[in-house]
């Protein structure tokens, strides 16, 4: 079942039903023996009220599954209803090509037989609007209807007096039929009300069977029930010598009865007798209807006294019914003004709810996605600015690593250079130390030499000055490249440095930007979030103003509907104490009138004891007045022995009783079910024979079904 507001309020099917729950708190205890109490007089109470209130809850669910399957029947009759509604509406549109419709629809249809549909019932000016436009409808349907059928049913039959024949036979059927249908629906009726009132017989004797205080009455009434069932006992034993006394009355009136057959002369006294018994009832009951008459009179003189007292003392006049009905439709109208009152403020509360609920859900909503939004831009931000720190971080240290590894391949290739400028040197060195030294070589050699070879070792010696001296130059010079390379060396890590500090700051700048871009960005969204606030803010200012202005209108009816309603409860106290005056002087007037009637039904009692003696008394002697008549006439007859014309006459009545009186021949052997008159069955099957299916005697239709054998 959907949640419902406060103000929808749940029909009788759709409302849950509702478990009666016990209290947790026991009933007053009972008493052990002795006298009963007080509290054991309010646990007796107690526990037949919850019988009672078991019993009905037994009998509400009863009822609660029959409008259930009843509710079931009705949308499924409704279904099928809106079924053939569009079957006839389709065959009303398939022959719509009918001139006769359209005469229908441009006319009023009046030369059409009108009595060959069941016509649509006329609705009171107290119809809703949607029964009327359903009535109107069908009436349109049935017009048409009629125009289509009549054109197919005038139209010539072949061998109509059968077909005729045969439906009325049908429809002698089918009446026969619904009416043993309607007889069963009957006795399944009263077959169920029979078990729920066994069921409830079965709940209250289980309830009774549980019940303390009952078990705690029963012990002290025990002694009571048992001198109860001797005398029960004793009645018992007294109707069973009656039954035994009936059975050998019956005997002796069997007896009687062979005896009576034999003695027919008796049989007429006692009849003739019977006869005068019965004129004395009949004149007795005369009496008794002139009594009853007067004795209305009477009463109609009383009502009619009690009808003409005045206006304020009476109760069952028109004037205080009509008042009656006047408070009653009154009390009507108030409560289902107190009911539209709560249901209108149920509706204006559960607005207002959903009013705040669905405000407070959208600015929840709008600061958690803010919030969410700021949180996801700056986790991103912190991480744009961390990938970027990092990625400068690492640009710098690999410029940095570049540039050292440039320095260092150089000084490594400047070292070996002078290495092995050094050991070229060294070499050269000792190879011209070893080889033009003069010192070390022998005077007779150098003698020995030519000149040309005297002018080379001159020229080596000036050579190797030369050389010492462009040592001395190089290693000068080799120092200052020394010197002015650790200046470069120094300058370039100064550089690198520098252009390391540019990058960040450059890294620091470009963050900067992008931080302010994306404030910027922040401050557009949040200046647009903005702006929607403020149109919710003025849609629930406007919305504010509307709801506001209906709790006015509101308030103003609930003012009314007060002002109304204490009108309702003015005007109906006093009709309570103008219908409890007149209770008082009606009870009074009743007290009178019973008094009067007692009297006079006294007064009948004593007059109708004497008109009892005084008419056994004369029926007494009528009928012996009749025996010694018909005493006499036997006698007479007996002398004569002569058969009378009156025998005669009751033998001729017999026989025209029991002969057919179609053929006067057979006897009647034969009645008709749907008439009762009865025949003998030759006349009757010559009759079905010549197609004759009509009771000779009221003219009503009968067939083969409808015979039935009897023996007179």
């Amino acid at each position: 079942m959907p949640s419902s507001k406060r103000g929808d309020i749940p029909s009788f099917e759709d409302r849950p039903s509702k478990r009666m729950k016990r209290s947790d708190t026991p009933l007053e205890e009972l008493t052990d023996g002795g006298l009963l109490s007080q509290d054991d007089v309010v646990y007796y109470q107690k526990e037949a009220i919850y019988r009672l209130l078991n019993t009905i809850r037994h009998r509400n669910q009863r009822l609660r599954k029959e409008v259930k399957k009843m509710n079931g029947k009705y949308t499924i009759l409704s279904k099928y209803y809106h079924i053939i509604n569009n079957w006839w509406s389709e065959i009303i549109d398939n022959f719509k090509n009918f001139d006769l419709i359209t005469k229908i629809e441009n006319e009023d249809g009046s030369e059409f037989n009108q009595h060959l549909l069941i016509s649509v019932p006329e609705m009171n000016d107290r119809t809703s609007g949607e029964t009327k436009a359903l009535t109107e409808e069908l009436k349109g349907k049935r017009e048409k209807l009629i125009a289509l059928l009549q054109p197919i049913l005038s139209l010539p039959v072949t061998n109509r007096d059968d077909k005729l024949v045969e439906l009325e036979d049908s429809f002698t059927n089918l009446n026969a039929f619904k009416s043993n249908l309607e007889g069963e629906n009957k006795m399944l009726k009263e077959k169920i009300e029979d078990l729920n009132q066994e069921l409830d017989k079965y709940i209250k004797k289980v309830d009774v069977r549980k019940s303390k205080s009952l078990d705690r009455i029963s012990d002290n009434l025990h002694d009571r029930e048992e001198l109860k069932e001797e005398e029960e006992g004793k009645k018992g034993n007294m109707n069973s010598s009656s039954s035994v006394d009936g059975n050998i009355e019956g005997e002796s009136s069997l007896k009687e009865a062979q005896a009576v057959k034999y003695e027919l002369e008796d049989l007429k006294v006692a009849f003739s007798s019977l006869k005068n018994e019965h004129k004395n009832v009949k004149e007795q009951l005369q009496k008794e209807l002139t009594n009853i008459s007067v004795l209305q009179k009477e009463i109609s003189g009383l009502r009619s006294r009690l009808s003409n007292l005045s206006e304020d003392d009476l109760k069952g006049s028109p004037a205080y019914q009509s008042v009656i009905t006047r408070n009653s439709e009154l009390t009507a109208q108030l409560n289902q003004v107190k009911f539209n009152s709560s249901k209108i403020e149920s509706q204006l509360y559960d607005m207002e709810s959903n009013l705040t609920a669905h405000k407070k859900q959208l600015e929840d909503d709008a600061k958690s996605q803010i919030a969410a939004n700021a949180a996801y831009i700056t986790k991103l931000e912190s991480d744009i600015n961390r990938i970027r720190a990092d990625r400068d971080k690492l640009r710098s240290e690999n410029n940095i690593l570049k540039a050292e590894k440039g320095k260092t391949e150089l000084c490594d290739e400047y070292r070996q250079l002078n290495e092995s400028l050094q050991k070229r040197l060294d070499e050269l060195i000792v190879a011209s130390k070893i080889e033009m030294d003069p010192e070390d070589g022998s005077v007779d050699d150098i003698k020995e030499e030519t000149p040309d070879k005297i002018s080379l070792i001159r020229k080596n010696k000036l050579l190797i000055k030369e050389l010492k001296q462009m040592e001395e130059a190089f290693t000068s010079i080799r120092k200052s490249f020394a010197t002015k390379l650790s200046k470069y060396v120094e300058s370039d890590a100064y550089i690198n440095k520098l252009s390391v500090e540019k990058s960040r700051a450059d890294e620091k700048y470009f963050q900067a930007m992008r931080a302010k871009d994306a404030l910027t960005a922040q401050n557009k969204i949040l200046k647009g979030s903005i702006t929607k606030q403020a149109d919710l803010i003025d849609v629930l200012k406007s919305n504010e103003k509307r709801l506001i202005e209906k709790l006015d209108v509101e308030k103003s009816l609930y003012s009314k509907l007060k002002e109304v309603e204490s009108l309702y409860t003015n005007d109906l106290t006093y009709q309570k104490n103008a219908s409890r005056e007149a209770e008082i002087k009606l009870s009074s007037t009743k007290k009178e009138f019973d008094s009067l009637k007692t009297e006079l039904f006294g007064k009948q009692e004593a007059l109708g004891e004497k008109d009892k003696v005084i008419s056994s008394l004369n029926s007494k002697n009528e009928s012996n007045e009749s025996k010694v008549h018909e005493l006499e006439k036997l006698i007479a007859k007996y002398r004569s022995n002569s058969r009378s014309a009156e025998d005669d006459a009751i033998d001729q009545a017999l026989l025209t009783m029991t002969k057919c009186q179609l053929c006067n021949k057979n006897f009647k052997n034969v009645t008709l079910k749907s008439c009762g008159h009865c025949f003998c069955s030759e006349c009757i099957h010559n009759r079905l024979a010549s197609r004759m299916r009509k009771c000779p005697s009221c003219n009503k239709q009968f067939s083969n079904y409808d015979l039935l054998s009897i023996h007179l």
